[in-house]
């Protein structure tokens, strides 16, 4: 998604490179830039930073925009770290960022970040305990799917398995995950596996925050050029919906808050599992039933909305 940039909508001196992008629920939060794009920027469905060659900015710069905020908003209560997986950054350069936001945010309760595996699953214990001591207490990461043939098709650079290990490593050290599943991302073809694969490795991950976005079809990206060639087949609204549905119904969670309220998203949902599942569930069968068999997943630039 791309950000406004939370509570940084006034004037300020601090320094962007490129569109920023952040999860729905970071929206009021102080957006800082440690890393410029993507480390893997490799994945077959996304754009968000083909724009960007992936480097790591100065600290110096960094810190001097910390500085920057501290004086604007010193009762800043949540920063989110971007771009897409800052921890590339490596351990030192990420945890002198928090300490430093620690040092000069007196109001600061937490440091969120985009995460992938890799980088998570690099740290060690000790260190994930640091930077839980730091306030580094949430990431997102992208799942996307728990099928190994759809993920090594879409290039995510990830398995399951590396997926899940992840999470319950950050989970050890007290660190949440927010798990983001897409709808959609197997196309028609490996849907079936996609249901039944996802809703098992969300099983095994049992995840406290978990987020479904539908796969937007852009231009200049490989899924594009997929589905030009008859190699991808999206799906229609009532099939993404009911993908929705057969993973939720397949679900086993403990205690996991569910949100399909990004913009992508055919009809926002929220709710609390298992307490809402019932619920939840009935409302995406009703919902499916008056669902038009239509695509509206691909995006066209001239036109400036979903077909």
């Amino acid at each position: 998604m791309i950000a406004r940039l939370g509570i940084l909508n006034r004037t300020s001196a601090m320094q962007y490179a490129g569109r920023i992008y952040r999860p729905p629920s970071e929206g009021d939060s102080l957006i800082l830039q440690l890393t410029v794009g993507c480390s893997h920027n490799r994945c077959a469905f996304c754009a968000m930073y083909r724009d960007k060659r992936f480097g790591v900015r100065p600290l110096a710069d960094v810190f001097a925009d910390i500085e920057e905020a501290a004086t604007l908003y010193p009762e800043t209560r949540r920063v989110f770290i971007c771009d897409g997986d800052a921890l590339a950054a490596g351990y030192d350069a990420f945890a002198s960022v928090c300490d430093q936001l620690n040092r000069r945010l007196p109001a600061l309760r937490r440091i969120a970040a985009y995460v992938n595996a890799r980088d998570v699953l690099s740290l060690s214990l000790e260190q994930r305990r640091s930077l839980r001591d730091l306030r580094f207490s949430l990431g997102s990461l992208g799942l996307e799917s728990g099928s190994a043939r759809v993920l090594e098709r879409i290039h995510k650079g990830a398995t399951p398995q590396d997926m899940i290990d992840a999470v319950r490593e950050a989970w050890a050290s007290d660190i949440k995950i927010s798990v983001i599943a897409l709808l959609g991302i197997g196309g028609v073809a490996l849907s079936p596996e996609h249901v039944v694969e996802t809703a098992r490795v969300i099983n095994e991950m049992q995840p406290r925050l978990l987020s479904f976005l539908t796969t937007i079809i852009l231009p200049r990206t490989p899924i594009w050029r997929w589905m030009e060639q008859g190699d991808f087949q999206p799906l229609t609204e009532r099939q993404t919906i009911q993908e929705l549905c057969g993973i939720l119904d397949r679900l086993d969670l403990q205690s996991t808050i569910v949100r399909a309220n990004h913009r992508s998203n055919l009809l926002p949902l929220e709710g609390r599992l298992p307490r809402d599942k019932a619920a939840l569930l009935a409302m995406l069968q009703r919902a499916a039933a008056l669902a038009p068999d239509e695509i509206s997943c691909v995006w066209t630039e001239s036109e400036g909305r979903f077909l």
